[in-house]
């Protein structure tokens, strides 16, 4: 079992292991852009160095001259480059150590808000245990329970004869003679029509035995709208008895300076809460950031694209090409050695353009499963799985399927179920079924004791927490009795 802090640290690991990957991948994509470029510039200067020899003087001054031109041209662009990245580099490496620090200071509060809600645990079964020996607090319990379990048979009894009006009424509303008559409200003040009719009804009513049947049908309706009445005036009768017992419960938890420390709790959840919110914030520029460093790293950038196709448009120069055509047809061997030289970086070219493309396939999964993995850790931070008393219950699987996850071998929905399955609350010393909480009535409760993540979100200002959910038996305090 480890505690639901520590999950979320592997996670953090975990995703700067990601991000030191994705580093690693676009380091060697730039490396691979620069070398490319370095090969263009490369055959720059054999092309220079080709044109001393095969053209006359005049055109060798332009044709140098031009050449000059889109070097500097280029070195322009490549500094202009540099500038803007080592910018951005710096704005990078200033969001890491913004999300880093507030990473850390999260754990410092991480831990205040578990101590806090050590103490409202703490106080609550102290205070249980107080008002357990309490006469006056006790009688007022038991009235609590029993008008509860009254008003709920009650509201049973009344749920019962309404399905028994439905079944035995089915016959009398099925038969359209009498229903003709009930309408009308034959037999009653009520009675409608003229002379006539009332004495063809009268006929009707004899024929089919009204008089009877309308006092069974009338009494069958009576009874569950009686009954339903009763149980609504047991519940009112009942509220008041919890009401008066919740009355008790407050003194006792201002007493005992519960309510002081319920607001410690909620203090402290909130600036956690407020700590979240700004990692969120580091994490996702930090994202923004690093997709903008990865534009610079597979060449997408401006600078980049203007660099590399002015280059390319130049050395598809038509004079260049003719240079070559012409070294290529005379024996000179400088002109050979030049010519294999560019040769041989086509080579290298065509090379480092396939190790491009696969770097650049590698690097969209490894971008999408760092964005699923941050997913995931805002997913553990919103529901409340990193909250004192959270904790996941089978360690080392829960570690392998993130492993396996990170790795690839796992999706993120297919995570997510095992963390759901695996994550519990830790079960309180306070015992959120006393009380108020009326054991298994389903009252909510007085009694939250600060493990609740899932009905206490952090920031909700409430002092008064919904009963916990349990995880086993246990827990200091009293019991209401009766489970219905």
């Amino acid at each position: 079992m480890i505690p639901g802090r520590q999950m979320l640290a592997s996670i953090d690991q975990s995703l700067a292991e990601q991000r030191r990957a994705l580093n690693e991948t676009e380091t060697r994509l730039e490396a691979a852009q620069r070398s490319l470029l370095e090969l263009q510039q490369a055959d720059v200067e054999d092309y220079r160095a080709l044109a001393a020899t095969r053209v006359d003087q005049l055109s060798r001054g332009e044709l140098e001259r031009h050449m000059d031109a889109a070097e500097q041209q280029v070195l322009n662009l490549l500094q202009a480059r540099q500038q803007a990245l080592h910018q951005l580099e710096e704005r990078i490496t200033a969001a890491a150590r913004q999300r880093e620090q507030l990473a850390a200071e999260g754990e410092i509060q991480a831990e205040r808000v578990e101590q806090a809600a050590d103490a409202v645990d703490a106080a609550e079964a102290r205070t249980q245990a107080r008002l357990d020996e309490d006469p006056d607090y006790r009688q007022a319990r038991e009235r609590a329970t029993e008008a509860e379990r009254t008003a709920m048979h009650a509201a049973e009894k009344a749920d019962e004869s309404a399905q028994e009006e439905e079944a035995k009424g089915t016959s009398y509303r099925a038969d359209p003679l009498f229903m003709y008559l009930w309408k009308r409200r034959y037999a009653t003040t009520e009675q409608k029509g003229n002379p006539l009719t009332r004495w063809l009804d009268a006929k009707v009513a004899r024929l089919i035995g009204y008089a009877d049947a309308r006092a069974n049908f009338a009494r069958l309706r009576e009874i569950p709208l009686r009954l339903r009445e009763h149980a609504e005036a047991l519940q009112t009768a009942a509220d008041a008895a919890l009401e008066a017992l919740e009355q008790l419960e407050d003194g006792a938890r201002q007493a005992d300076g519960i309510t002081a420390l319920d607001a410690e709790l909620d203090s402290e959840q909130n600036a956690l809460s407020a700590l979240d919110e700004k990692i969120e914030t580091a994490m996702a520029e930090e994202r923004q950031l690093a997709e903008e460093r990865g534009r610079f790293a597979s060449g997408e950038d401006d600078h980049s694209k203007q660099a590399i196709a002015h280059l390319a448009a130049e050395l598809a120069h038509d004079d260049l090409m003719a240079l070559r055509r012409e070294a290529l047809a005379t024996p000179f061997p400088e002109d050979d050695r030049i010519v294999a030289r560019l040769l041989e970086r086509e080579d290298q070219r065509r090379l480092l353009e396939a190790s491009l493309r696969g770097l650049q396939q590698g690097l969209a999964p490894q971008r999408q499963r760092l964005g699923e993995l941050e997913a995931v850790r805002h997913d553990v931070v919103r529901k409340g799985y990193d909250r004192p008393g959270s904790s996941f219950q089978d360690g080392d699987l829960t570690r392998t399927m993130l492993a396996s996850f990170v790795n690839g071998l796992l999706d993120r929905q297919g995570l997510w179920q095992v963390l759901r399955e695996q994550q519990r609350y830790r079960a309180p010393r306070s015992d959120s079924g006393s009380g108020s909480g009326l054991g298994g009535f389903g009252r909510s409760s007085h009694w939250g004791g600060g493990f609740n993540p899932a009905g206490r979100a952090r920031g909700s200002g409430s002092s008064r927490r919904p009963a916990r959910q349990r995880s086993g038996g246990g827990g200091s305090g009293f019991r209401t009795g009766g489970g219905f």
